[in-house]
């Protein structure tokens, strides 16, 4: 098991959610977060980095688990697991347009939560997976057929979930042979292109390569040279024959 993933449980009930909490640490999962209601709910996933979330349905609160279910879907696709005691047709009406990852009524045995638990990772691990394979295949595309890079953010997978890192974040890229190092105002991450690639994908208003191994963020370079720019007090170094094009871009 990953000691590394995280579970949101979100249940109004205290004494219902801080039993499941001991459930899953019993299970392994030492970073469970627990949320009353939607605003809760949507407030942790905005600052942590959830993996799966257990979503009552009925939360006595003007949003249902539902509502939650679709907040995740359209800003943080993780999976997701209902725990509830519903299971009447228009319930599961309801249910099913959100496309959850399980259902489990209440009560449910431990076992049960843990292969429920298990198999929903298993199979978003898989999709990801199936993500990254077409991400490699688009490697050779044109740029307008890329999966990486939309109108104004970077997708990078971290564990079981892709994120979207705004280009805003990000200060600078740094080549190792075919991986890219992204260093954004928080911390790094890889992606898997050649930086020439990931060059041409890039908005130029913005990025410029500088280096041989570096293309920064025009937007954060605190100071520049001939020779070297800075950012967040690191210096990355310009190449003689990139000095030109770099200077007339920073002068802007």
């Amino acid at each position: 098991m990953n000691q590394t993933i995280s579970i949101l449980i979100v249940e109004d009930e205290v004494l219902i959610a801080q039993d499941l909490k001991e459930i899953l640490e019993e299970m392994g999962y030492n970073e469970v977060f627990k949320a009353r209601n939607y605003k809760q709910a949507v407030s942790i996933i905005t600052e942590n980095n959830i993996d799966l979330a257990l979503l009552d349905i009925n939360l006595n609160d003007t949003h249902s688990g539902t509502d939650l279910a679709k907040h995740l879907n359209q800003n943080c696709p993780i999976p997701f697991i209902y725990l509830t005691s519903y299971s009447d047709a228009a319930t599961l009406l309801s249910v099913k347009q959100t496309r959850p990852s399980g259902f489990l009524l209440k009560p449910y045995s431990k076992d049960l939560l843990m292969a429920s638990i298990e198999i929903a990772l298993f199979n978003y691990e898989s999709k990801i997976n199936a993500a990254d394979r077409r991400l490699d295949e688009s490697a050779a595309d044109t740029p307008e057929k890329s999966d990486l890079i939309f109108a104004n953010h970077i997708l990078v997978k971290e564990n079981y979930r892709y994120l979207k890192i705004p280009f805003g974040d990000i200060l600078w890229f740094e080549t190792d042979k075919n991986y890219v190092e992204i260093k954004t105002l928080a911390k790094r991450y890889i992606v898997r292109i050649s930086l020439k690639k990931l060059l041409e994908l890039l908005p130029a208003q913005i990025f410029v390569r500088c280096h041989k191994q570096f293309v920064v963020n025009a937007q954060h370079v605190e100071a520049f040279g001939m020779t070297e720019l800075l950012i967040k007090q690191t210096k990355i170094p310009i190449s003689r024959n990139m000095q030109e094009q770099v200077l007339v871009m920073l002068k802007k």
